[in-house]
C-alpha cells in the first residue's frame, strides 16, 4: 500500500496540474455562458465532483506518508480547503482557487524564482476566480452593477490593485464577501509580488559582483606575485655584483 502511495505522490503533480485546469474550466464555463444548456450544466457539475475525489485521494495520500502531520497540516491548508469544502457557490469559488495551486506545487528553478512563481499563479487564479465569484453573485441582483463577467473581473482587477474606480461595485452580501477577502488577498499579492521582485534584483547583483571580486583577488594575487620575484631578481643580482667586485 506504501509503495503504491509513494507511486502516485510521483506520478500525481503533472496529473493535478492537468485536472486543476479542468476544474477552473468547468467552474467557469456556466458563469461565463449563464444559458448553458441543462445537460452541459450537469456535466460540468459533475466533472467537478469526480475532480474533486482525486483531490481527496491526492490530500490523504500525502497525509499518510508525511513525517510530521501537523507540519503538513499547516503547509496545505489550501488543498485542505479544496476536498473539505461542500459544494455552494460562494465556497465553491474558493474551492477553484485551491485547486488552481496545484499548478505551481512542483515548478523548478531556485528558491526565490519557485516562490514570484506561485505567487503570480495565485495572483492570476485570484483574479479570475474571484470576477468569476462576483459576476455571479451580482449578476441577477436588484441595482447591480456587476452585470457581465467582463464587469466582474474588471471590478476584480481594480479592486486587487487598490484602485476601486467605484464604477462597479458589489451590492449583495456574497459579492462583499467576495470583495472583503479579494482587497485583503490583493494587498498580500501586491506585497509578496514586489518583495519577490526586489530579492530576484538583489540576487542578481550578488552574481554580478562574485565573479568581480574573484577576478580582483586574481589579479592581486598575481601582481603580489610578480613583486615577490622582481625582489628575488633584485637580490640575486645584488649577491652577482657583490662577486664581481670580489
Amino acid at each position: 500500500m506504501k509503495r503504491a502511495i509513494e507511486w502516485w505522490t510521483k506520478l500525481s503533480p503533472t496529473f493535478l496540474q492537468t485536472l486543476g485546469i479542468i476544474f477552473l474550466a468547468g467552474y467557469a464555463w456556466p458563469i461565463i455562458n449563464p444559458n448553458l444548456s441543462p445537460g452541459l450544466h450537469s456535466l460540468c457539475n459533475w466533472t467537478l465532483f469526480i475532480i474533486w475525489i482525486f483531490f481527496a485521494f491526492d490530500y490523504l495520500a500525502r497525509l499518510s506518508i508525511a513525517e510530521d502531520k501537523k507540519v503538513f497540516f499547516r503547509k496545505n491548508l489550501l488543498d485542505l480547503a479544496a476536498v473539505a469544502l461542500p459544494f455552494l457557490p460562494l465556497l465553491r469559488a474558493i474551492r477553484a482557487l485551491a485547486a488552481v495551486t496545484v499548478l505551481s506545487r512542483r515548478n523548478r528553478g531556485s528558491r526565490s524564482q519557485q516562490v514570484t512563481t506561485s505567487v503570480v499563479t495565485l495572483a492570476f487564479a485570484t483574479w479570475f476566480v474571484a470576477g468569476l465569484a462576483v459576476t455571479d453573485a451580482e449578476r441577477h441582483a436588484v441595482g447591480a452593477t456587476i452585470q457581465s463577467v467582463g464587469d466582474g473581473w474588471w471590478w476584480a482587477i481594480t479592486t486587487m490593485a487598490t484602485v476601486g474606480y467605484g464604477d462597479t461595485y458589489p451590492v449583495t452580501t456574497q459579492g462583499r464577501i467576495v470583495g472583503t477577502a479579494l482587497m485583503i488577498m490583493g494587498v498580500a499579492l501586491l506585497g509578496t509580488i514586489t518583495a519577490s521582485i526586489a530579492s530576484n534584483f538583489n540576487l542578481a547583483n550578488s552574481e554580478d559582483s562574485g565573479p568581480r571580486s574573484t577576478s580582483a583577488n586574481s589579479n592581486a594575487a598575481s601582481l603580489n606575485k610578480v613583486h615577490a620575484e622582481l625582489d628575488a631578481l633584485k637580490k640575486r643580482m645584488a649577491e652577482l655584483e657583490s662577486k664581481l667586485e670580489n
